[in-house]
């Protein structure tokens, strides 16, 4: 299992957060997070992109992409395509632009690999552009299964052939992107799942304690699972 965090774990670029990173041996991956690519962004990736580029070496680096998609995010995928390995998309918001979402991807897709991700982000949503894309690979995210009261371990188990990214958070007081902790049903059921997961397995979330704990929680939970199994 390959364990992958945010590019947003300390205040700061995406730079920064590798750099801060690169020496905790228990990260294979960093996904750099671009929830909105305005003028800002734009300046802050040209004067950090090819640093960025060189951490390909230590880390499988992969991004999510803005949402909501538009035209000129093709930019983004453009600039990073050599050192990126793959990408996560939302669904839309508005149903109502699905047909032009889903070309648009499907364009992308044809252009630069079938590597782009839909990620599930609630039920209705997620069904509606699943249907409009052909085949399109997954990335099961729990804290929002677990939101719309699905158990992520059947989810995933459902569809295990098509999901190649996971992203791995807790749901505390109604909120989700909490880290793990033991003694959590669902994620005792999910782990053993996890243990042969070639895919990026992602702590999502956004502090480096957060992160670690996870991490802890993470190999305690399948520890238990193997000596059950015994």
């Amino acid at each position: 299992m390959r364990l992958h965090v945010p590019s947003y774990l300390v205040p700061g670029t995406w730079l920064e957060n590798l750099r801060r990173v690169e020496g905790l041996e228990w990260i294979s991956g960093v996904e750099l997070l671009f929830f909105s690519y305005d003028s800002d962004a734009r300046a802050i990736l040209r004067r950090e992109l090819r640093e960025i580029g060189s951490f390909a070496d230590r880390f499988r680096l992969t991004l999510h992409l803005p949402d909501a998609l538009a035209p000129e995010h093709e930019e983004l995928v453009a600039a990073t395509r050599t050192f990126v390995s793959s990408y996560v998309i939302h669904p839309p918001r508005d149903r109502g632009d699905l047909g032009a979402w889903a070309r648009l991807v499907e364009s992308w897709r044809s252009t630069y690999g079938r590597d782009f991700y839909l990620e599930y982000t609630g039920r209705d949503d997620f069904a509606a552009s699943e249907e409009a894309l052909d085949e399109v690979e997954l990335c099961a995210d729990t804290g929002r299964l677990l939101l719309d009261g699905v158990s992520p371990a059947s989810w995933i188990g459902e569809r295990r052939a098509r999901v190649s990214e996971v992203h791995l958070h807790a749901v505390r007081g109604g909120r989700d992107h909490a880290a793990l902790r033991c003694g959590e049903p669902w994620l005792e059921e999910l782990a053993p799942r996890l243990a042969d997961f070639r895919g990026p397995v992602e702590v999502e979330v956004f502090s480096l304690d957060g992160a670690d704990e996870s991490r802890r929680t993470l190999d305690s939970v399948q520890r238990v699972a193997e000596e059950r199994g015994k």
